[in-house]
């Protein structure tokens, strides 16, 4: 059970950050007449990523009550992988050779912590 509500809080948490992405990009495109905050912050994509950051965040301290934080802790930089994957499959972006060998060595590295 825990390790399905660390999944649900890093889905969460990842979406949020593609949303941010996504409306941070929409709102630059909007003509330049006010601010980018406030264009920012009349996006629905913005509120989104506030719900879910929000909502993840509660997960995340459902996790933190069950689980030591040394254990649980190092499973947040799978929301590192999960956003590079769904920037590269969604957002459509390049990822460099680099970036993937750090994804490799993030998953090593929780894979090795998680058994300790």
């Amino acid at each position: 059970m825990d390790y399905v509500l660390i999944f649900v809080a890093l889905a969460f948490i990842s979406t949020s950050q593609i949303l941010q992405k996504i409306a941070a990009v929409k709102a630059d495109k909007q003509p330049a007449g006010t601010h980018f905050l406030r264009r920012l912050a009349a996006r629905k994509e913005t509120w989104w990523a506030v719900i879910t950051l929000g909502t993840g965040t509660l997960f995340w301290l459902a996790v933190l009550y069950r689980m030591e934080v040394s254990k649980a802790f190092p499973f947040l930089s799978l929301g590192t992988v999960l956003v590079l994957l769904a920037s590269r499959y969604y957002l459509r972006e390049t990822i460099s050779a680099t970036r993937w060998t750090g994804v490799v060595i993030i998953v090593i590295g929780i894979v090795l912590l998680s058994g300790s």
